[in-house]
């Protein structure tokens, strides 16, 4: 189909301009033409394929909303014994830190570390020199750290 508008447009095209250049812009704007004919036609089932989710999804809802239980007969066929479910360890509680907003110069950037959690986000700078970003219940944080020590701090206000 698309062709047949692709080529309908070249001879068309052909038959109203005379001068080369123009045989060539026709050529394009039949090829656009097809093309947006062929666009059009796909998407006739898009509302199809909606109407068939929406209808799915309505018969589902019908279905959960009856009162009336469902009996399905179990035939029972051969056994299947489970093996012992062996015990969970109870994983630990993910850790605490504090809000980044009580972060001060001067601290050292282990302490930060260890008090407010691993930064969001790090960037290693010159020598020992590195920029840490913090989220906050206020905002972000960004930490600069200079020899082991909190050298700034920018807080939101």
């Amino acid at each position: 189909m698309r062709t047949f508008w692709l080529i309908a447009g070249c001879v068309l095209g052909l038959l109203t301009e005379t001068r080369p250049a123009a045989a060539q812009t026709m050529v394009e704007a039949g090829a656009a033409g097809s093309a947006a004919a062929t666009a059009a036609t796909g998407a006739k089932g898009v509302s199809t394929g909606i109407g068939g989710a929406f209808e799915s999804l309505g018969k589902t809802l019908n279905q959960a909303q009856d009162p009336s239980p469902k009996v399905v007969p179990v035939t029972k066929t051969h056994s299947v014994t489970a093996a012992p479910a062996k015990p969970k360890k109870d994983a630990a509680p993910p850790p605490s830190y504090e809000d980044a907003m009580g972060i001060e110069k001067g601290m050292s950037c282990e302490e930060v570390t260890r008090r407010f959690g691993p930064p969001a986000m790090s960037f290693a700078g010159e020598a020992d020199a590195k920029t840490m970003s913090y989220a906050s219940k206020s905002g972000g944080v960004q930490v600069e750290c200079e020899g082991g020590k909190v050298a700034a701090v920018d807080k939101p206000r």
